[in-house]
């Protein structure tokens, strides 16, 4: 055999990786559209899903690259090239995020450790030292409040210092409460992926509005227990050296 010819198991993965992604994004736009062109659904799976919109310069990529392959095809099997390995396994990676993104819950700080306004504030004082958390939220019965965090309790003890006089003893969370800006705080359900995650805090920066923190509910309604916390700091977790390891082909 010509060696310049080369066999085509890497080819037949990236292309068998390439058609489950076609597949996806026509579920995400149109279930209808069977054949639409993978060019066609991508940008429109793009305005929709924010996975797709943090791979999109790849999956074009890969259109590219899986075009040039049908084309250099010589005979059933047999191609002039192959991609590498890496760009196989990066596409079957992407694929995977595709069909299963990770989930918001994934980096949330878990279980959520919440109080009620008639909370001590030595209480959360304690949990502030025992456990290293800066922010709790507050909720009176099932209905969220606000949050109190290290912020609010430095703001209290500043105005204490001024009136010569610190004395926790009687304090509550709803006199913290007092002394907190106004926090903004959104809410997830627990099927949100994080790039539903990532997509809020973006939102916010361009709107100029720090997001304090993000719930994570059952069903994303702030009526319900929050199951999970994330804030701009957990965002550091995201190793996305995991969501994509080639950067251009």
């Amino acid at each position: 055999m010509d060696t310049s010819i080369v066999t085509g198991e890497k080819v037949a993965r990236f292309e068998a990786a390439f058609n489950r992604i076609h597949q996806k994004l026509i579920a995400l736009v149109d279930p209808t559209k069977h054949h639409a062109p993978f060019g066609e659904v991508l940008y429109a799976a793009r305005e929709q899903h924010n996975v797709v919109l943090y791979h999109f310069d790849l999956l074009k990529q890969f259109s590219k690259l899986r075009n040039a392959l049908v084309h250099e095809k010589v005979k059933d099997d047999f191609y002039i090239a192959e991609p590498h390995l890496e760009i196989v396994e990066e596409i079957e990676r992407i694929c995977t995020l595709l069909l299963q993104p990770p989930l918001a819950l994934s980096i949330a700080s878990q279980p959520v450790t919440i109080f009620t306004p008639e909370t001590p504030l030595q209480m959360i004082l304690d949990t502030i030292k025992e456990k290293g958390y800066s922010q709790f939220p507050i909720y009176q019965e099932q209905q969220f409040i606000g949050l109190v965090t290290e912020g609010g309790i430095a703001k209290w003890l500043s105005h204490q210092f001024l009136n010569n006089h610190l004395d926790v003893s009687h304090v509550l969370a709803k006199d913290i409460l007092q002394y907190e800006k106004s926090h903004h705080v959104t809410f997830l359900n627990r099927d949100s992926s994080i790039y539903d995650l990532e997509a809020l805090f973006e939102k916010s920066f361009h709107q100029n509005r720090k997001l304090e923190a993000v719930l994570i509910t059952q069903t994303g309604l702030q009526l319900q227990r929050p199951i999970g916390i994330v804030t701009s700091w957990d965002l550091v977790q995201i190793d996305h050296t995991t969501f994509s390891t080639i950067s251009q082909l």
